[in-house]
């Protein structure tokens, strides 16, 4: 009977950790958008890169800019170091790859975490 018992509370536990929100298991990617020290406006704008992603059929769930950790130089006209972040499907990876984002795990010094309460 302790047997029986402990195999449903087993059972009980694994189907709680269960995610039933259908939400299908997602990735951050980046690409680093080109801005330069002393440009203000350079590089590309998060929104304006969302469409390379959008225009592949690749559902965002949200997005944001992020730095990639590294230690840059001060200079003028040097890079930023400033990435556009985007978290997609899993499922989307290798059709973002192809258009030349990729996992954020490859920022080591990175620290990215986005806060996706709500879609874009």
């Amino acid at each position: 009977m302790k047997k029986l018992g402990l195999l449903l509370c087993s059972i009980c536990l694994f189907t709680a950790c269960e995610d039933n929100n259908d939400k299908e298991g997602t990735v951050l990617v980046f690409k680093y958008q080109g801005s330069v020290q002393c440009a203000p406006d350079s590089g590309i704008a998060v929104e304006d890169m969302l469409l390379e992603l959008t225009d592949a059929n690749i559902n965002v769930h949200c997005s944001s800019e992020a730095s990639d950790g590294n230690v840059i130089i001060t200079l003028c006209g040097a890079d930023t170091g400033v990435v556009n972040v985007y978290e997609i499907p899993i499922s989307s990876i290798t059709t973002a790859e192809n258009l030349g984002f990729n996992d954020v795990k490859l920022l080591e010094n990175s620290n990215i975490v986005l806060s996706c309460d709500l879609p874009i």
